[in-house]
């Protein structure tokens, strides 16, 4: 039994939805997927590509596994602990989904199961790697026992696994993965749109940057926390969704220029950054805007998603930088027959 779930890219709102305005992010086609085959023997096999073994565990042991690591979530919870101390190793994010399922829904313990996991998307880029990669898993072993899983009750288990990582019920990450499609968040409230964006666009990789996301985020709030700023990024939320709907290329190609202008305003796009999305227009007549934190400090600032009639390789050659094309994916996280 084989899934894929997409990652995800922020088209607008990545600073900006810290202080309550909208953002959009876009399920686009780079994928984890999940394969999962019997076992003779009663346990789990998880392996994830390029790593090999990540967890190996008796299934008789599946459910003390979960009922251990929300107790230490409980921990963290009350103080008594840090977010990273819910989760010691990288494979009980997947069993502890897995052993929610078993829970959920008594599946039987006669045989084990053998899973493969790989991904396509970057670990640490803001694309939704961990809830792609929890969603393929939970696809593809309710799949493999026939188990109906809607996208409502998908989204509920994913969200609830990664909370055990980012110590806060997530939602636009596993929204997107699951759904597919384009996605709006407000207010910690998110809405799907049946309006897909016309992706001409590319995704440039600048290079990892030198701060966290949490040094972007907090900086970004010692000196714009209390501004208006704010207002004008929910602004261009608007004209995008607009522009979107009515398939205006020539808007959208303006509102990303706008919100770029927002965001070296906010200080996060680094000098580098900036004089490459300035040869994009002066190039191709193009826009960009980075998709993510961004940086407070350095060069680099991660992924920049850029909206162009023409191909941009050679300029992001020039610059060092790495592109691919991107296309969205409106399913979301499913099974492959």
């Amino acid at each position: 039994m084989r899934s894929v779930a997409p990652g995800k890219i922020i088209i607008s709102g990545e600073h900006s939805v810290v202080y309550g305005s909208p953002a959009l992010a876009v399920a686009v086609d780079i994928h984890a997927n999940a394969v999962v085959e019997r076992l003779d023997e009663p346990g789990i096999h998880l392996h994830l590509d390029n790593y090999g073994k990540l967890a190996s565990l008796p299934l008789a042991e599946l459910e003390q596994v979960r009922l251990t690591i929300d107790e230490a979530y409980q921990h963290y919870l009350l103080g008594r602990c840090t977010v990273d101390k819910v989760l010691p190793h990288a494979g009980e994010l997947y069993l502890y989904a897995i052993a929610s399922l078993y829970n959920s829904y008594s599946l039987p313990f006669g045989h084990g199961l053998d899973i493969s996991l790989k991904s396509a998307i970057p670990v640490r880029s803001g694309m939704g790697s961990s809830a792609a990669t929890v969603a393929s898993v939970l696809v593809a072993v309710a799949g493999y026992f026939g188990v109906q899983l809607d996208k409502e009750s998908l989204f509920r288990f994913t969200s609830h696994t990664e909370r055990l990582q980012h110590g806060c019920t997530s939602t636009i990450d596993p929204m997107v993965t699951v759904h597919g499609g384009l996605v709006r968040v407000e207010n910690s409230q998110l809405t799907q749109s049946s309006e897909l964006p016309e992706l001409n666009w590319y995704l440039v990789n600048t290079g990892e940057p030198e701060v966290s996301t949490g040094q972007c985020v907090a900086e970004v709030r010692r000196r714009f926390g209390t501004s208006t700023i704010w207002n004008e990024f929910a602004a261009i939320i608007q004209g995008l969704e607009q522009a979107f709907v009515c398939r205006d290329t020539r808007a959208l190609r303006e509102y990303v220029k706008r919100n770029h202008q927002l965001l070296v305003d906010i200080g996060v796009v680094p000098d580098t950054v900036q004089r490459f999305i300035s040869d994009l227009k002066s190039h191709y007549g193009a826009a960009g805007k980075i998709s993510g934190a961004g940086a407070v400090h350095g060069e680099k600032a991660g992924f920049v998603l850029v909206q162009s009639d023409e191909p941009v390789e050679s300029l992001c050659h020039e610059y060092g930088f790495s592109v691919a094309r991107l296309q969205a994916d409106p399913l979301g996280a499913r099974l492959c027959h």
